[in-house]
This record gives structure tokens, sequence and C-alpha cells, in this order.
């Protein structure tokens, strides 16, 4: 005879979902950052003035300075770019994905809200955002 509780077997159940679920954002491991399925069709030179052209210099340093986002060198790099003093995105994205080209693609264009700020959406064509991530690429 089985002797849990309804209200044990819903625990239970709900231990165990979030369980898999943890297990399965750990089995993501770290973002491939070698991956240049985008850069790779790019022109660094284009994507230094898409840079300038669309405002990212505005809020973002093409070094290691901090303006009002993190300045882009090392983006893709293990160390990633500099942050705030006091955040930590723990080598993903604000959206918790990892620094890959293609989520990196997707967070400008769909912006969103992290520990800093607010990423305005940058809706760039398929050429220029190949241009400016060969450009990030450059960015030590």
């Amino acid at each position: 005879m089985d002797t849990m509780s309804l209200s044990d077997r819903v625990w239970l159940g709900l231990a165990l979902a979030l369980l898999a679920l943890g297990a399965g954002a750990c089995a993501q491991g770290p973002a491939d950052l070698s991956d240049t399925s985008i850069s790779s069709r790019g022109s660094a030179a284009a994507g230094a003035k898409v840079f300038q052209d669309v405002g990212c210099a505005a809020c973002h340093s093409a070094g290691r300075e901090f303006l009002v986002g993190p300045g882009m060198a090392g983006m893709f790099s293990a160390e990633g770019p500099t942050l705030m003093p006091g955040v930590s995105y723990k080598g993903m994205l604000p959206n918790a994905r990892p620094r890959t080209e293609t989520n990196v693609a997707q967070w400008i264009r769909q912006g969103g809200q992290g520990m800093m700020g607010v990423m305005a959406p940058q809706p760039l064509d398929d050429q220029r955002m190949a241009d400016l991530l060969a450009y990030l690429r450059t960015l030590e």
C-alpha cells in the first residue's frame, strides 16, 4: 500500500521538476566563444561604422571603460566585457544566456533589462549584425 499523501506526492513532483530544470541549466555549460558563424560573414571595418552610426558608442566604449553600459572589449573572451562594480552575470548575458554570437545578436536586436539598466533594441539587418559582431571580436 502507498503511504504517500497527495500533498507529499505534489511536493515530490515539484522537487523533481526543479531538479530536472537545474540539471538542464548546468548541462548547458560554458558558451562556445570560438563560434564565428555570424561574424565570419561580416567586415570589422564596416562594423566599426555600425557601432558609431546606430549609437552603440553612446553607452558602450570600444575598450574596457564602463560608460552607461559595459565596455565591449573582451565580449567574446572568457573574461568577458567590463561590467560595473558589483555586477556579475557569471559569464552570461544579462538575459542569462551564454555569450554566443547568436545570443549576443538576439540581445542586441531585442534589448532588455539587466542589472545595469535597460538595453534599447537595435533592429539591425543580418549584414549589419555580422559586421558589428566582426568588429566586436577585434576589441581586446
